[in-house]
């Protein structure tokens, strides 16, 4: 789960606030169960968050589990949810029949040799027709014993179907027990959560297992101790992929239709790679992850507090990878290794994270004629310990019996890593309000990272807030029917941030290399040896963030319409960025530096509407955001714009103004000339436009100054973020839904085989794809498809597919997140068998998607970098949940 608040937090990034659970900073929020969670609020706002320091210069999520009350009789709860999963946004296929010919159109673009051939062809014809019932023969070659395949094969398949289940199967099931005595209070949850995974073979699976319990005691009038503790274990267990579950929905997307899921014979075809996800061992993970955490807290005095706390939060991750060896049938009968499964092999990896914090701190609070002052300050510790062991090895003695001890491979692979962060600082706050007329607080932070060297290793960090509730002014009286609250607020706040970097930047390290990888030759053979280490800046430091918040709260009518809004500016100053240029005979690179600084300007504005007239009520709750990131200094003084440069807004692409299709050899002819892009230029080819007016279509010098035929065609910044929460009930009945989404957004796709599924083929025919969506392409009998000409050679497929405007995508998007129908049952009947509550419910998630960016991409997820996954759809795919179940309350 990633989570952003309020924009860019570094260059093209979106850094994710800290998380505290229960006071504690660091928790992992996807290892909560949400049914212990009693109350979760955020702190946007540099000022109140500049309490937690260094670990939160982008916001705090607070979470607030559920306790006992003192005095409370055992409450026993339990919940459940049973759901199933589809998966949506999948690419369609093209049949086999129209896949061949777009790949024999594309090689004759190309100039290549066809690669189905009109036998071929004809045969896909007949299976489609029903006159023949095989997908694929024997090798008609003399003295080949196999299955045609790919373009020698006539199967009609669609890949994602035959990969993916219709419905996939989850549960959770909860239980709480709450209650307390005179003096102690206690709560207890334990949960177990189920998802099958979408894979139809080989099949993938996730499970978690969760127990938390918060016990709370008075040890007498003026000290009590308090036990947090919590337990969560995560299972997974998939198919062996050989990668990412990334890579195997770009497996899936460059299987052509044409090949065959089963042989005549009746056996899984091999390069259908099915009986390798069945059969070819299995990727395996289990996550444990534990917090304790024990407080006391002494009261000498009224309004006086002093607490002190000691967590200790540990998470172990055990994961296994066994790739084994599969066989599969040629059409002689005899069996042979399925290629990639050879030799058999297998690893086990270890980590242990720990996390240990140390807190205390004191408050003192008093009121005095309407005059309230409340004085905090503290003292926190932290230690981060890991370390991680890999060991692998190939050919087992025994698939059956994966080990390492049953291994005798040759070339065994072991590595380790090492890592320790220590974190020291100081805290304090000053609270006054007047009345809770006038608002005043301060805050400040003095912090220190082991990260750094010993004269810039510790900074401070200052903060400031104000808030003027204006309806409680007596010449406020007469609007007070109307207007029930106004309350201005500003804020200013200066923090730092030391995650930009690893734990020991300081640190020259020298590069090993063993006797396997050395290209030196000794008397005795290869040897290992020691590199040169890098040049270090010892002068690294923290990045400095600095907020100014602007608000203003209201209620309307009765407190029925609430509105707040903000307005902020965010400036990161000392950010990283290269070092000045050196001379290349220094022979090594550049340190980073503290040379670079960015801001990031935005709003928010809340509307909540709540309304009963009687029985019925209905709500309505609106959040609007938006921002915008700008490059305010950095090294780059040609102006190069393949880079970062002063002046930039964030999220701006470069590329072409397109002018349409080259109709004609003529037009060719005619046109300024595009051979620095590719050399030769036919009709179906894209024409670009000549900006600057010089007859040629180019680059330039790729500056800013001499961008060529290049301008800033888009922005990928998510502008307008919208969520709406509408509510309503009656007579026991209840109805939520919410819509979530983006008003603006821009997207270009890369011209590479990270995006083949826009594309369909870019260039390489082994990486490419053939979907419904490419059919609309350009051909003499269809000269303005919306696809450009299709080659097989890389190059001239790249010429078309250049960052331009023809293809930016509107990656704006409105979803239905969820919708969920409740019923509890009158109190009335409940009495009868001695239970409290019982409600029961319905819901969806991802009702539904109203976009205009093709289908395939997930609009929440465009625009977040070329790696496999995480552009183009290549990620585990999107689920609509149908789910339902109950809650109880004894």
């Amino acid at each position: 789960m990633n989570i952003n608040i309020r924009g860019y937090t570094g260059f093209g990034s979106t850094g994710t606030p800290l998380i505290v659970i229960d006071g504690i900073q660091g928790g992992d929020i996807n290892d909560i169960n949400m049914n212990d969670v009693e109350n979760i609020s955020v702190l946007k706002d540099a000022a109140s968050a500049a309490i937690y320091g260094s670990n939160a210069p982008y916001g705090v999520i607070l979470i607030t589990t559920k306790r006992g009350r003192t005095g409370q009789k055992p409450t026993v709860t339990y919940s459940n949810n049973f759901g199933w999963a589809q998966p949506i946004n999948l690419p369609e296929m093209m049949n086999s029949l129209d896949f061949a010919t777009f790949w024999n159109e594309a090689a004759a673009n190309s100039g290549s040799a066809l690669p189905f051939t009109e036998e071929v062809i004809q045969r896909i014809k007949d299976y489609q027709a029903g006159v023949i019932d095989y997908e694929t023969i024997a090798s008609p070659w003399e003295g080949s014993d196999g299955w045609e395949s790919w373009a020698g094969a006539n199967a009609n398949n669609n890949w994602f179907d035959i990969f993916m289940k219709d419905f996939a199967f989850k549960q959770q099931h909860n239980v709480g027990v709450s209650g307390g005595t005179d003096n102690t209070n206690y709560y207890v949850g334990l949960g177990y959560l189920y998802q099958g995974g979408m894979w139809n073979y080989g099949q993938d699976s996730y499970q978690r297992y969760n127990a938390r319990a918060n016990i709370s005691t008075e040890l007498t009038k003026w000290m009590s101790f308090s036990f947090r503790g919590s337990f969560t274990r995560g299972m997974k267990d998939a198919p062996n992929l050989s990668g990412s579950e990334a890579t195997f929905m770009n497996q899936i997307g460059r299987t052509w239709p044409t090949v065959a899921l089963y042989n005549p014979d009746g056996t899984y075809n091999a390069t259908s790679k099915v009986v390798a996800y069945i059969e070819g061992g299995r990727n395996g993970e289990t996550r444990d992850n534990g917090v304790l955490t024990g407080e006391f807290v002494i009261r000498p005095l009224a309004g006086w507090d002093i607490t002190a706390n000691y967590s200790y939060d540990g998470t172990y991750v055990n994961g296994t990878q066994h790739l084994k060896t599969v066989y599969y049938t040629n059409p002689s009968g005899k069996r042979a290794i399925l290629g990639g499964t050879s030799p058999s092999s297998f690893t086990r990896s270890t980590q242990k994270n720990q996390h240990h914090t140390v807190n205390i701190f004191t408050s003192y609070e008093k009121e005095l004629s309407g005059h309230y002052f409340k004085l905090l300050a503290g003292y926190t510790q932290e230690l981060y310990d890991n370390l991680s062991l890999s060991a692998g090895n190939n050919y087992l003695y025994s698939d059956q019996i994966p080990s390492l001890s049953l291994s005798y491979g040759t070339q065994r692979n072991i590595s380790e890593g090492a890592s320790q962060l220590a974190i020291r600082g100081g805290f304090g706050r000053f609270n006054y309000n007047y009345k809770e007329k006038y608002l005043f607080e301060f805050t400040g932070r003095y912090d220190g990272t082991s990260r750094f060297m010993d004269n810039v290793r510790y900074k401070l960090y200052p903060g400031v807030s104000a808030g003027w509730v204006t309806s409680k002014e007596s010449f406020w009286k007469p609007l007070e029917p109307a207007v029930n609250l106004f309350k201005l607020r500003v804020e200013y706040a200066s923090l730092g941030d030391q995650g930009f970097t690893g734990n020991y930047p300081f640190y020259p390290s020298l590069n090993t290399v063993s006797p396997t990888s050395s290209n030196f030759l000794f008397s005795g053979g290869r040897e290992s040896y020691v590199s040169n280490p890098g040049i270090i800046n010892t002068l690294l430091t923290w990045v400095t963030t600095e907020t100014l918040n602007f608000g203003v709260d209201m209620s309307f009518l009765a407190n029925q319409l609430n509105v707040s809004f903000d307005w902020y500016k965010r400036s990161m100053d000392d950010y990283v960025g290269p070092a000045q240029a050196l001379p290349a005979i220094l022979g090594a690179s550049a340190p980073q530096t503290n040379s670079a600084a960015m801001e990031t300007k935005g709003w928010e504005l809340t509307v909540g509407w709540q309304h009963r007239p009687g029985k019925f009520g209905y709500g309505a709750n609106l959040v609007l955001s938006d921002y915008r990131g700008t490059v305010t200094r950095y090294p780059n003084p040609s102006g190069l714009i393949n880079t970062w440069y002063e002046g930039q807004r964030m999220g701006d692409f470069w590329g072409y103004e397109t002018a349409g299709y080259f109709r004609t050899a003529e037009d060719v002819a005619s046109a300024p000339s595009q051979n620095r892009i590719y050399s030769r230029w036919t009709p179906g080819d894209i024409r670009y436009a000549d900006l600057n007016g010089d007859n040629q279509i180019d680059w330039g010098n790729g500056t800013l100054d001499d961008p060529g035929d290049q301008k800033i065609i888009g922005n990928g910044t998510p502008r307008y973020s919208f969520g709406v929460t509408l509510n309503a009930d009656c007579k026991g009945f209840d109805l939520n839904v919410l819509f979530q989404g983006v008003g603006k957004r821009d997207a270009v796709l890369g011209n590479d085989n990270f995006c083949s599924l826009f594309w369909g083929m870019t260039g390489d025919q082994w990486h490419s794809n053939g979907f419904v969506t490419n059919l609309d392409r350009w051909s003499e009998s269809n000269p303005d498809g919306y696809f450009p000409k299709y080659y097989f050679t890389s190059g001239e497929m790249v010429k078309n597919i250049q960052p331009q405007t023809k293809y930016m995508q509107n990656a704006a998007y409105m979803r239905i997140k969820n919708l969920q129908l409740g019923y509890t049952v009158p109190s009335s009947i409940l009495r009868k068998i001695y239970c409290q509550k019982l409600r029961l419910f319905f819901n969806v998630e991802n009702l539904a998607t109203f976009t205009q960016m093709v289908k395939v991409i997930n609009p929440e997820l465009s625009n977040q970098g070329g790696t496999w996954g995480r552009i183009d759809g290549k990620i585990y795919p999107l689920q609509r949940t149908w789910a339902g179940g109950f809650n109880i309350t004894f």
